[in-house]
């Protein structure tokens, strides 16, 4: 069957529309680092999907290939996490040497140079699933003993797609089907999940401006394709898919409700004709940036932002509005002579395509002998089933690849780099073929190179006695201590021929 991210039929033949409405979404987005903290990561959560459902994830930034997990503690509302992490180094530690506020707008691209740190990081996500409740994102940042740890949430919100198929007429069954409406697609932006830090009726404002769109085009883009650059020498930016940008809202005010919801609790675009046959692709940007109005501007009691209009020079608000202080009294606050919009945030930048195009993820994070690797999906799109099988190399002992589903799965037995190539052939016969490497970490592989080789041994040797933390490489045996044990375990396991140059632990 069809992989689509509307999950729809195409079209229905008839004298009325379908009425059903669904969703989709691909992520692709700057954020800029405004916690006043040096981080090391940073953190997507995906609720109510599961691991099958990440397509392609960006990884031409500071981490690489983020590392994906899932929760299943309440098996109704799967939650999957995709953490970008890296060691606290100058490659990738944000230091904030940017002020919040003096980055510019990036169009997409500015933030997707590893080279550089001056506060800014690109990330992306796929998904492939119409049916995720909401999209959570943090910055890692160490805590007092150095442990990685969810910082604030960003400001950055996930557009949702809600698609109406083609209205397709065929009165009498002798005449050809007419399209008396083409299909059309809505782009909604809610108010990022960004909490008060007190529990109130509204979450944290932010401001989403200029959104952009550009439409009509029957090349879906891949996710590297969104961030900005022109790669194909059109004169435009690759995810404007060749057609020129516009402006569509200038400024809008978001900010959750979580009582009910109210025209700040999302921005709905205007609605873009898809084709008659839906296969048109639907691209997005939106920019987002604080909200500094400050607190004499915010309700006391339930948090609602009250300066919700900018001025036509872009920073001050408009008018006055009366604002009720925590105590409940009221002032009048002059949004017209208040700063309203601070500093850049970020933007977000989204494909809309009813029928998901056929392809294989690009990349595979590293495994860990022993535990459990996330089920992936390594063929999306297209149309179902597949036939997906490794026709060379090999794959590390304990993962399976399912033939007919293409997932990917299995716990990893040993420490290794292990190279397969994978063909994946759709129903329509569609047929696509990539080269994977797959690096296991584990026991015994003590600076995580995938191999155990007289260096690990060496590492091993040199902490002999000492007592170390849960699943700490050099304990093979999880005693929780280093000793000869360890080493004969390691020695053993040996991928490189020249560990016994290390000498043994008397």
């Amino acid at each position: 069957m069809k992989k689509i991210i509307a999950l729809l039929p195409l079209f229905a033949l008839g004298s009325v529309a379908q009425a059903d409405t669904s969703y989709g979404s691909l992520g692709n987005f700057d954020v800029v680092n405004d916690t006043g903290h040096t981080c090391h990561g940073f953190e997507i959560e995906i609720d109510d999907i599961h691991s099958t459902s990440i397509g392609g994830t960006y990884s031409f930034n500071h981490y690489g290939v983020p590392r994906i997990s899932e929760d299943n503690i309440d098996p109704v509302h799967p939650k999957v996490f995709v953490r970008y992490e890296g060691a606290p180094s100058s490659t990738t530690a944000f230091t904030n040497a940017a002020v919040p506020g003096t980055i510019s707008p990036t169009n997409g691209h500015q933030c997707t140079n590893p080279s550089v740190n001056f506060g800014c990081e690109h990330f992306g996500v796929g998904i492939y699933n119409a049916n995720y409740s909401a999209v959570k994102s943090n910055w890692l940042c160490k805590d007092a003993s150095g442990t990685l740890v969810k910082g604030p949430a960003v400001n950055i919100s996930t557009p949702v797609w809600s698609y109406k198929p083609p209205v397709v007429v065929q009165p009498d069954p002798n005449i050809p089907p007419v399209v008396q409406f083409p299909a059309q697609v809505v782009a909604v932006i809610p108010a990022p999940v960004v909490p008060q830090p007190i529990v109130k009726q509204f979450g944290a404002p932010s401001w989403v401006k200029v959104i952009k769109t550009a439409v009509h085009k029957k090349h879906p883009l891949a996710l590297e394709e969104l961030v900005g650059d022109d790669n194909n020498g059109d004169g435009h930016a690759d995810w404007t898919n060749g057609e020129a940008d516009e402006v569509e809202t200038e400024w809008s005010l978001l900010q959750t409700n979580n009582v009910v919801g109210n025209g700040k609790s999302k921005q709905s675009g205007k609605s873009d004709s898809a084709g008659d046959k839906g296969d048109e692709t639907i691209t997005r940007r939106y920019e987002f940036y604080a909200y500094v109005a400050g607190d004499l501007s915010i309700d006391g009691e339930n948090g609602e932002a009250g300066c919700d209009a900018v001025a036509a020079d872009n920073l001050h608000g408009v008018g006055t509005v009366t604002v009720t202080d925590a105590q409940g009294n009221d002032h009048i606050f002059d949004c017209g002579n208040a700063t309203v919009v601070g500093g850049y945030l970020g933007a977000q930048m989204g494909e809309f395509n009813q029928v998901a195009p056929f392809a294989l993820i690009d990349n595979l994070q590293s495994g860990y002998a022993g535990d459990a690797f996330p089920n992936r999906s390594l063929p999306n799109g297209g149309n179902t089933p597949y036939v997906t099988n490794v026709t060379s190399g090999a794959m590390p002992g304990g993962m399976v690849l399912d033939t007919s589903t293409g997932v990917l799965h299995g716990t990893p037995a040993r420490v290794g780099i292990f190279k397969f190539n994978v063909v994946a052939t759709d129903h329509d016969q569609s047929s696509l073929s990539k080269a994977y490497t797959l690096k296991v970490t584990g026991p015994g592989d003590t600076d995580g190179d995938a191999d155990i080789d007289s260096a690990d041994l060496a590492v091993i040797k040199a902490k002999n006695g000492q007592a170390v933390a849960a699943k700490n490489p050099a304990d093979l045996n999880g005693d929780l201590k280093v000793n000869v044990l360890d080493y004969r375990k390691a020695a053993s396991l040996c991928s490189k021929p020249r560990c016994a140059l290390v000498t043994p632990i008397p």
